[in-house]
């Protein structure tokens, strides 16, 4: 058990949970006298944990993410395609227990396989430790999938939302926006909206609307933000109009 404990920064005060959520259905038929329960109860369990414990995060980590994005985020955390990588990246794969054709065939690289060991290892860690062990585990090992998701999918979709988020995370408050200039006729105008993140001009950008405006700064702001800080932390200094 000591390889699980590692795995999952919970030392098994019951070997047999985690047993099981190491033994494939293959295994169990191979030997159905002494392999016991293979883990297909527990990534039954695994998943409803592990979906409130996602649900619950990006709920309270986004609020100004709609409901359709948050439902897209979690699909995306939670699909076997991230669980399998979480697992391999673990070295779940390593502590399976399968059947010889499974094994044959390739079974501890199969996504299913290893997205499945995830959620039943996540149901282990619940029944020891809670809801909020439960959390832990989750949170070390998805978290970093989760803010990769959630930025890709922010950036994309809004760039205003995405650097709200950034900021808030890097510690530099909510960006603010203003029009700094305005020209062109009156049926057809052209905005220009400085973002301030931190108190500092970050970008600016042009649009035929305040609203275009700003989430064009807001893109242009994102991309500097991603840059590594200057000396002393200094926030980049603002880009040119677009």
């Amino acid at each position: 058990m000591e390889a699980v404990a590692a795995l999952t920064g919970v030392a098994p005060a019951r070997p047999d949970p985690f047993l099981e959520a190491l033994t494939h259905a293959s295994y169990r038929a191979e030997h159905p006298d002494t392999a016991g329960p293979d883990n297909e109860r527990l990534e039954f369990l695994g998943d409803a944990v592990l979906n409130l414990c996602v649900t619950d995060y990006i709920f309270r980590t986004y609020p100004q993410r709609p409901e359709g994005e948050l439902s897209k985020l979690r699909a995306a955390v939670v699909r076997a395609e991230t669980l399998a990588a979480t697992a391999q990246r673990l070295g779940l794969g390593e502590l399976l227990r399968l059947g010889r054709g499974e094994e044959a065939t390739g079974g501890r690289q199969r996504p299913s396989v290893l997205a499945d060991a995830y959620e039943a290892m996540v149901a282990a860690v619940y029944l020891q430790e809670g809801l909020e062990g439960a959390r832990a585990f989750i949170l070390r090992t998805l978290g970093d999938d989760i803010r990769r998701l959630a930025e890709s999918s922010g950036a994309c979709d809004d760039p205003k939302t995405a650097l709200q988020e950034l900021s808030r995370r890097l510690g530099l408050g909510e960006p603010t926006y203003r029009v700094i200039g305005a020209a062109g006729p009156e049926h057809d105008p052209r905005y220009t909206v400085e973002v301030r993140v931190g108190g500092r001009p970050l970008a600016q950008a042009v649009g035929r609307s305040k609203k275009v405006a700003e989430r064009e700064a807001a893109r242009i702001a994102l991309a500097g933000l991603e840059e590594p800080a200057g000396p002393g932390g200094a926030a980049p200094e603002p880009e040119g109009t677009a």
